[in-house]
C-alpha cells in the first residue's frame, strides 16, 4: 500500500483521484490545518503564560498537542515563582521590622566584614552602613571591647551574652547578644545584638543610692531619739534641767524625721506618671507667691538680721499649683536664708522670659564650687553635709524645687561662685489673667 502524506495527497493532480479520493484528501487537509493552528495557538499560549507574573496557576491547565514534558515545566517554573514571591515579602517584612527596631543589629560574616546593619547600630556606634559594608568590624568600629567580644564570641561557637562599657561621646551602657550567622557556601558568621541600657543602670544606681541614703537619713535621728528617751527613762524627772535639755534633743530630731518623711512622700507624688494630669493649676499673680513666701519665713529671716527683698515684674500671671509653687520658692529662699551670714540680704527677682516665669533667689552666701553644681539637685546631695545636718536640712529640698519645676513644664538653674554667693531660679509656666479669660468670653 503506497503512503501518502498530507501535502502529497493535496499535491496530486484531479485525474489520479476519484471522487471518494476527494473526500479523503479534504478531510486530511482540514486535519492538518486544525492541528497546526492548535499547536500553534497552545505555543504562544504557553508563551504568554510562562511570562506572566499576576495570574494564577491551575493544575488542571493543559496544553494541547505540545509535550507533556512542557506543561509539567511550565508548572514548576510557576510554583517556583510564588515561592521566590513569598519569601521576598518575607524578606521585606524582616527588612522593615529590623529598619524600624530601636536595638542595634549588625551581621558579620566568618572573617569578620560587615554584612549588613540597621539605622539603630548607625546611631549606636556613629558609622555609616553604606560605606562601612564588606570592611571589617575592626575598620569601622574601634571599639576594643566589641571587638573583643566579637573575637572570643567567634572561637566560642558565635555565642554571647553580657554587658560592656563603650567609651564614645558619652560613655555608654550596653547589653550585648551574639549568636551564629549559618551560611551554606561559608563558614557561619555572626549577628551583634546591642541595647543601650545606660538610662537604666543609671536609674538603678540612683534607686540604690536613694534607699542607702534613706537609710542613713532616717537612722541617725530615730538613733537619737531612742538613746535620749532610753536615757531619760534611767534618769527620771529628779533633773529637771537634764531632762529639759534631752527633751529638746528628742523634739529636734522628731521633727528633723517628720521633715524626712514629708519630703520622701512629696518626690513620691511628684515622681508618679498621673500627677502631671491630675495637678490643678490655676493663673496667679506672681507677686502673690512671693508674698507669701516671705510672710512665712519672716522670723526665720529676722532671726538672722536678713533683709528679704523682692525686684521686678510681680504682676506677671503664672500657671501653677499654688501650694507646690510656694513650696518651690520657700526651699529656695529657706536655703538662702541658712547659708547667709546675718545682716546679710536675700534678693528675689521676678522676671519673663517667654513662656516662662522666671523666679531667682541671689544671696549673699559662701557660694559653691563649680564641681558640685551639676549634682547639687539630686537627692540627699549636699556640699557640706555636716553643716546641712546642723542647720536641720534634710537633703531632699532642692531635688524636689526641681521635681515640682518639671511637672509644670517649666526647669530649675544655678548659678554660683565660692565666696560669692549663689542664684537659684525656678521657672514656671506663664498663664493669663482670670479676669482677662472673663472678658473675653
Amino acid at each position: 500500500m503506497m503512503n501518502l502524506g498530507i501535502p502529497t495527497i493535496l499535491s496530486a493532480s484531479p485525474d489520479s483521484l476519484g471522487g471518494a479520493g476527494w473526500g479523503v484528501a479534504a478531510l486530511l487537509a482540514a486535519g492538518w490545518l486544525g492541528t497546526t493552528l492548535v499547536r500553534r495557538r497552545s505555543r504562544a499560549r504557553f508563551e504568554q503564560r510562562l511570562l506572566a507574573d499576576d495570574e494564577p496557576l491551575h493544575e488542571e491547565e493543559r496544553f494541547p498537542l505540545l509535550d507533556g514534558l512542557a506543561s509539567a515545566t511550565m508548572r514548576r517554573l510557576r510554583v517556583e515563582r510564588q515561592r521566590q514571591a513569598r519569601t521576598g515579602d518575607r524578606l521585606a517584612d524582616v527588612e522593615r521590622i529590623l529598619q524600624a527596631t530601636p536595638i542595634a543589629v549588625i551581621a558579620l560574616d566568618h572573617m569578620q566584614r560587615m554584612i549588613s546593619a540597621n539605622p539603630a547600630a548607625e546611631r549606636l556606634l556613629g558609622f555609616d552602613e553604606p560605606s562601612a559594608r564588606g570592611r571589617l568590624l575592626q575598620e569601622v568600629i574601634r571599639q576594643p571591647a566589641i571587638n573583643r567580644t566579637v573575637t572570643s564570641a567567634m572561637q566560642a561557637g558565635g555565642r554571647f551574652d553580657g554587658e560592656l562599657h563603650l567609651e564614645l561621646d558619652a560613655p555608654l551602657e550596653v547589653q550585648v547578644c551574639c549568636e551564629p550567622l549559618q551560611s551554606e557556601s561559608q563558614p557561619p558568621g555572626l549577628v551583634i545584638s546591642l541595647v543601650d541600657v545606660t538610662r537604666m543602670r543609671r536609674l538603678e544606681s540612683m534607686r540604690s543610692e536613694f534607699a542607702a541614703n534613706v537609710s542613713h537619713e532616717l537612722r541617725t535621728p530615730i538613733t537619737n531619739i531612742k538613746g535620749y528617751v532610753e536615757t531619760l527613762l534611767q534618769v527620771g524627772v529628779e533633773d529637771p534641767d537634764r531632762m529639759r535639755k534631752f527633751l529638746e534633743i528628742v523634739h529636734r530630731n522628731t521633727v528633723r524625721l517628720s521633715g524626712i518623711v514629708e519630703d520622701i512622700l512629696t518626690l513620691a507624688f511628684l515622681e508618679e506618671p498621673e500627677a502631671r494630669q491630675s495637678l490643678a493649676r490655676l493663673p496667679m499673680p506672681a507677686g502673690e507667691i512671693v508674698r507669701q513666701v516671705i510672710e512665712d519665713l519672716g522670723s526665720a529671716a529676722n532671726a538672722k538680721s536678713i533683709k528679704v527683698t523682692t525686684r521686678g515684674a510681680t504682676e506677671s500671671i503664672v500657671l501653677a499649683n499654688r501650694s507646690l509653687a510656694e513650696q518651690a520658692l520657700a526651699n529656695l529662699v529657706s536655703n538662702a536664708i541658712k547659708y547667709s551670714g546675718e545682716r546679710t540680704e536675700v534678693l528675689i527677682e521676678v522676671a519673663d522670659e517667654g513662656e516662662l516665669v522666671r523666679f531667682a533667689v541671689r544671696d549673699q552666701g559662701p557660694g559653691i564650687a563649680a564641681k558640685h553644681l551639676p549634682r547639687i539637685f539630686e537627692r540627699f546631695y549636699r556640699v557640706d553635709k555636716a553643716r546641712a545636718r546642723t542647720q536641720g536640712g534634710t537633703g531632699l529640698g532642692l531635688a524636689i524645687v526641681k521635681h515640682i519645676a518639671t511637672i509644670h513644664g517649666g526647669r530649675v538653674e544655678v548659678s554660683s561662685q565660692v565666696s560669692e554667693g549663689s542664684r537659684f531660679s525656678l521657672l514656671l509656666p506663664r498663664g493669663q489673667a482670670q479676669t482677662k479669660s472673663l472678658a473675653a468670653g
